[in-house]
């Protein structure tokens, strides 16, 4: 039992440090996914098409698709 005792201190220490790594880990996953979204993770190539051009050209296409009967489930898996 005094060993028990002995040893609380130490456990509150860990669960302290648990805490604090994961409120730090929580924090470098919205900064990483903040860059990923803005494009600062990897060069960009100035000769890539702008999102918004890209998007237009994927519905575009989709739409060319369904006007040939072709049907494609969101996910690209099979059942």
């Amino acid at each position: 039992m005094l060993e028990l005792e002995a040893r609380l201190p130490e456990t509150d220490q860990l669960d302290q440090t648990i805490t604090t790594a994961l409120q730090q880990a929580e924090v470098l996953r919205q900064s990483i996914l903040k860059k990923a979204f803005s494009g600062q993770l990897v060069p960009q190539d100035p000769n890539d098409e702008p999102a918004s051009e890209l998007l237009a050209r994927i519905k575009a296409e989709r739409l060319t698709s369904q006007g040939n009967g072709v049907v494609r489930r969101k996910g690209g898996g099979r059942s």
